[in-house]
This record gives C-alpha cells, structure tokens and sequence, in this order.
C-alpha cells in the first residue's frame, strides 16, 4: 500500500509540474490552477513536493482541469493508470453501472438550485410524479423538472413516475456540503430520536491534540468504507429510502 500511495504521489507531483512548466512564472501558474480546480495552493504546493496524498475528491478536481474536461468518464479514460486505478477504488459512485456519465456540470446545478438537488436524490431513492413535484415546488419546479428531462438527468418511468436518468452528477466536498445541510434542515426528524433504530444524530465538540483528530478521521473513512460494503450484497436493497451526512472538522477559520 505504502509503494501505490508513493507512485500517486509521484504522478500528480509530476503532472502538476508539467502544468506549471507551461508558464514563465510558476507562481502565477500554481495560482491559475488553484482557481481552476478550487484547490489551494497551499495544497498544490505540498501535492508538488509530495507531502499530501491526495482524496478522490481532489483527483477529480485537479484532472478534470489537467485533462480540459467536466466529464468524469472521459477524464478517467484520459488520466494516467494510477489515478484511474484510485479512484475506481475509492469513489462509490464508479461501482454503479457503466451506463451512467459523470459530469461536473450538472454538479454545478446540484450546488445553486435546492429544488434540483432535493429531485435528484429522490429520483435515485423514491421516484415520483409529476403531481408530487407540483406540490412541494410549484411551477418552478415542473421547470426544473423539464430541465433535468433536458439533461438526461431524469428519465420517465413507465408508472408514470420519475428516476435519475443516465447522466449524474459529481459529488466534490462542496456539494456533498450543500446537499447534505439542505437534507438535514429538510428530513432529519428529532422527534424520532426517541424510537429505536429510527435514526441516528450525535454531535461532539472538545480541543483535542493531531494525533487523536487523525485517529477520529480513519474511524469515520473506515465506517463510511464498511457501510458501502453492506451494498454490494443486492439483498441489502429495499424500499426504504435513506440519507446519511457527516462531517468531521476543525473549529477553525478557512484560512
């Protein structure tokens, strides 16, 4: 694991360097590539000296740029073998079928539009009718409906419901963020709490030294990893329809 984590580290290090090599003045370029892929420089800097291995998260986000593409299919088929290899490793979206195209596009309309995001997670758990959608969103909403149409986001079922269609969305930190605070304020019910196995809040806040903090991460990434686990057994599947969002950070300003 440690040689795979080190050649990663080798090919983005390389390949942002090649990105910079392109531009008389390195800092402006690391600077023009940080507002492309919205990562910062403080952590381009350290991906070029390879201090930092990097999340699946932010290879979508540096490739996408390197390569000149939104669509997550043909940046993986464009990206050196390594990367492709991590991130179908990673990214639970890639285990889905090979049918479906990721675009950042349609990630960008997840992000501002709460109406179509609130559309799209339902159509992937409780498809719906046009009836439904009239009612929670009035008009503007049979006009994002038609718009997801458009993009093949949404597909028509024969029941007359809707479900998402063949082109999907990305899923960066910025909007898992965004989609995961509009879920919460909408569906988490703390009137439940009190029944057994309706749902599951809990909220921590203490200083605590790197070490611990580090340790609290790898819990989180490994029950995150155990629970997509659980999915790969179809039997897992069924009529209920969930939602799960968290999130572990600082108490401190971006800087």
């Amino acid at each position: 694991m440690q040689e795979s984590t080190a050649s990663i580290q080798d090919q983005v290090s390389q390949d942002i360097g090649r990105f910079l090599q392109r531009h008389k003045d390195p800092r402006k370029g690391l600077l023009q590539l940080s507002a492309k892929t919205r990562i910062h420089t403080k952590t381009l800097r350290r991906l070029v000296l390879k201090e930092h291995n990097p999340t699946y998260q932010t290879l979508y986000k540096l490739y996408s740029c390197l390569i000149g593409t939104a669509d997550l299919g043909q940046m993986l088929n464009s990206a050196p073998v390594l990367i492709q290899e991590k991130l179908k490793r990673t990214d639970p979206q890639l285990k889905s079928s090979p049918l479906h195209k990721y675009n950042v596009s349609i990630e960008q309309e997840l992000i501002k539009d709460p109406c179509f995001s609130e559309l799209y997670v339902l159509a992937d758990t409780r498809p719906f009718d046009l009836k439904f959608v009239r009612s929670r969103f009035g008009e503007y909403g049979i006009e994002i409906l038609h718009k997801m149409l458009q993009l093949n986001v949404l597909r028509l079922l024969e029941n007359g419901r809707y479900a998402l269609g063949s082109n999907r969305s990305t899923f960066s930190a910025e909007a898992i963020k965004a989609v995961g605070l509009r879920l919460t304020e909408k569906y988490a019910k703390p009137s439940r709490t009190d029944e057994n196995y309706a749902n599951y809040m809990n909220l921590f806040f203490e200083s605590i030294n790197e070490v611990t903090y580090r340790k609290w991460l790898d819990i989180d990434v490994q029950a995150f990893q155990d629970k997509m686990r659980l999915l790969e057994d179809p039997s897992s599947r069924g009529s209920l329809p969930i939602f799960m969002f968290n999130v572990i950070d600082t108490l401190q300003e971006p800087s």
